[in-house]
């Protein structure tokens, strides 16, 4: 598979625009330093974490080389100030917006396919195009990706219990035992999410979990009915191949959608062409711990493949 960069006299974009998807008025933000670049479509992770407003953090080097749109998903960023969500939306409205985005970016730039890069929840959408429009998508890249939900949370619930019942600690072990999988609200999820944290080496003090879950109750007003969807995930079997280029890249602390199973997925998927990177010292949120690293990758190994 192989990207070519027109060497022409560079045409610099840098601009917003809202555009009518799946109904409803939908912001998206194009960056690059050469129109005639590769496409690549940043679908970000949550759901309703939108990165267009600190953009320059999580994709700028690709800006150099690729023609960088972020949309901010339904509910969601900017696209909140044009319609905010009185219910969770469903993952197949989210495909559906997804598609309309794909053909909208190809019919505006004249292109017959794009990239597209997903992160964590992005590469639930992510998958979705590439399965469904390879011949539309030159290479997808997934980013800590979301590939059996269920077992990975199992997992790393297990993984937890048995590292704070070695190190006697009957806190963490205490509010671990009041978590059932698939969660049952938001705190379930905060405190999984506070025990992975430390278990991976940071501080997770009293004050910030209680911060951490006023944040976490107000997200799952809107999205724990789609986060619930997750659980139905398994591309093992929903997914088995491909027909484009897959490139996953894993954080090595990874234990939000665990390491272990991202890696035997990619051992069994299918794919005319697929590379696995793995990020030394990194859990889940690879763009924003390891962004620099990640668009290295992007450039270094699937610009020029």
């Amino acid at each position: 598979m192989c990207i070519t960069i027109q060497k022409m006299a560079a045409k610099e974009i840098d601009t917003t625009a809202t555009i009518s998807i799946g109904g409803i008025q939908q912001f998206m933000s194009i960056k690059g330093q050469n129109i005639d670049n590769p496409i690549l479509l940043y679908l970000h992770g949550g759901p309703g974490a939108a990165v267009s407003s600190h953009s320059d953090k999580v994709t700028q080097q690709l800006e150099a080389h690729f023609v960088v749109v972020h949309w901010d998903q339904r509910g969601s960023g900017k696209t909140i100030e044009f319609n905010k969500p009185d219910a969770s939306p469903a993952i197949e409205v989210m495909k559906q917006d997804a598609e309309e985005l794909l053909s909208h970016l190809l019919t505006r730039f004249n292109r017959k396919q794009i990239v597209v890069l997903g992160n964590s929840w992005g590469t639930v959408l992510g998958f979705h195009l590439a399965e469904k429009f390879p011949k539309k998508v030159s290479a997808f890249i997934a980013v800590s990706p979301i590939v059996k939900h269920t077992k990975s949370q199992k997992m790393t619930l297990e993984v937890l219990q048995n590292h704070f019942k070695k190190n006697d600690n009957t806190k963490a072990l205490e509010q671990l035992s009041t978590v059932k999988i698939p969660f049952e609200n938001a705190e379930q999820m905060l405190i999984l999410h506070r025990w992975e944290t430390v278990y991976n080496g940071s501080e997770f003090p009293h004050e910030q979990y209680k911060q951490y879950l006023s944040y976490f109750e107000g997200w799952s007003s809107l999205w724990m009915p789609l986060y619930q969807q997750l659980y139905g995930i398994d591309l093992e079997k929903q997914v088995p191949m491909l027909e484009c280029p897959v490139y996953i890249l894993i954080g090595d602390k990874d234990l939000t959608t665990h390491h272990e199973i991202t890696k035997a997925y990619f051992d069994v998927l299918k794919a005319p062409q697929k590379e696995l990177f793995w990020l030394e010292n990194v859990g889940h949120n690879i763009p924003g711990v390891a962004g620099d690293r990640m668009q290295e990758i992007v450039i270094e190994n699937i610009l020029n493949d």
